[in-house]
Formats: C-alpha cells, sequence, structure tokens
C-alpha cells in the first residue's frame, strides 16, 4: 500500500516482519492490541510497515504525523491491519482522531 506523509509516498507494508519488529519494539503482541491501541502504538505499526520499504528511524516516523494527518493516517493503517490478521485473532483497533 502507498501512503503519503508529508509530501512523500512511501510503500507500508505489514508483513511478518514488520509485525514481529512491532511486538519487539513494543513488547505486545499485535493481536492483542485491540482498542485501547495507543499513539505510541500507531506510530510502532507504522515505522514497523514502513520499515519494510527503506530504513527510517521510529522517531523518524513519528515527524511524519501531526495533528493535520493523524486521523488520515491512522485510518489507513487501521484498515491494513484489519485486512491482514485472520478474524479468530483480530481486535478492532480504533484509529485515533
Amino acid at each position: 500500500m502507498q501512503i503519503k506523509l508529508k509530501g512523500k509516498k512511501y510503500t507500508y507494508d505489514l508483513n511478518l516482519n514488520a509485525m514481529a519488529n512491532f511486538e519487539k519494539e513494543t513488547g505486545k503482541s499485535l493481536t492483542a492490541i485491540g482498542e485501547d491501541a495507543t499513539i505510541t502504538d500507531i506510530r510502532a505499526l507504522l515505522w514497523a510497515g514502513l520499515n519494510e520499504g527503506e530504513e527510517i528511524g521510529i522517531e523518524a516516523v513519528g515527524k511524519l504525523v501531526d495533528i493535520n494527518n493523524i486521523e488520515e493516517v491512522s485510518e489507513k493503517i487501521m484498515q491494513l491491519y484489519e485486512s491482514a490478521m485472520p478474524d479468530e485473532g483480530k481486535n478492532k483497533i480504533s484509529p485515533i482522531g
């Protein structure tokens, strides 16, 4: 999936490596975060998927999202998360905003 952040297009890929990187970064299982996802979780999920296309630090990812685009970005990420997770392991994550 392509996602535009601060005028630049990035490839976002929530593959197994990205999911494992999210878990390593947060100490949380991706299938267990559910509706209580935090801003830190959203940033880590964005970072993990973007990092599959190019190396980018988690702090740099955080600078790509601000009050003007957080709702749009979190909605896109959550849609991809929901489509990637099997129904039996899926918890609904609410987008920020």
